[in-house]
């Protein structure tokens, strides 16, 4: 597989001509495969928000990060601001909350009780620069595995990741021979928060719209900075978030039988 190559590739500079001679079929191949992006780390806080559809059980609710905009991850690839906007009307919002990406029964660990694309401090999300980004945050209860409830209580639970495909993508390259390469990185670099990784590697692919269809805890991710925000009350009687778009359980399976379409 191209991608195979391309990442066996050591050499910057080979790495950049490969890129070059095969982009086509680069971003083709980027658009097929299913991808785990990387996680973020952030420890939890607690605060009080009401969740009134599950308050006839004790539950514990997080807030967590599954993806960040602007940070380029270990796969070169960059989530450009409004990339998520599509995904959490559709589809993310249906999205399993899983243990370690494992698309079995077993693998899901609780409800995902809602989703929003939200503008952070890139600070708050661990990481040492000024300004704000987004963040695609879920609101989860891991109520169906005792132990990984136990974990997020007790702040062990820091990083998450997605499982995603890409809609749109384009390939950005610091190279003027490249016209259409070069207008891309003009355009799409002044986003990129970790500028150096990008300007040692000579380019970077800008994800312009994907496509989420599960979110995992896991220990290691390709967007290290992904965190468990804070714990939720569900107990409390506040009003919910207003722009967390939050969904009744008993939608999840059919919301996720009509909404992913992998290939």
């Amino acid at each position: 597989m191209i991608l195979k190559e391309l990442e066996n590739i050591d050499s910057p500079e080979e790495r950049k001509a490969f890129i070059l001679e095969n982009k086509e079929d680069i971003l083709k191949a980027k658009k097929r495969e299913i991808k785990w992006a990387d996680p973020v780390y952030f420890p939890a806080t607690i605060s009080k928000e009401s969740a009134n559809k599950v308050e006839t059980y004790k539950s514990s609710i997080f807030e967590i990060v599954g993806n960040s905009a602007g940070f380029m991850d270990s796969h070169m690839d960059v989530s450009i601001r409004g990339s998520y906007d599509k995904t959490v009307q559709e589809a993310a919002k249906y999205a399993p909350f899983l243990e370690n990406h494992n698309h079995t029964p077993k693998g899901i660990i609780g409800k995902n009780l809602g989703v929003e694309v939200r503008t952070m401090p890139i600070k708050q999300l661990g990481y040492e620069a000024e300004g704000n980004t987004e963040a695609l945050v879920f609101k989860v209860d891991p109520c169906y595995d005792a132990k990984m409830k136990m974990l997020y209580e007790e702040g062990e639970i820091k990083q998450h990741s997605i499982g995603l495909k890409y809609v749109k993508i384009e390939m950005c390259v610091n190279d003027q021979k490249d016209e259409k390469g070069y207008a891309m990185w003009e355009k799409y670099y002044p986003e990129v928060i970790n500028k150096e990784q990008a300007d040692e590697a000579g380019y970077f692919f800008a994800v312009l719209e994907q496509k989420v269809f599960e979110v995992s805890a896991v220990l290691f991710g390709s967007n290290s900075y992904t965190p468990p925000l804070n714990k939720i009350n569900s107990l409390n009687k506040e009003e919910p978030h207003s722009t967390l778009n939050t969904i009744e359980p008993s939608f999840v399976i059919e919301g996720f039988n009509n909404t992913f379409k992998l290939n």
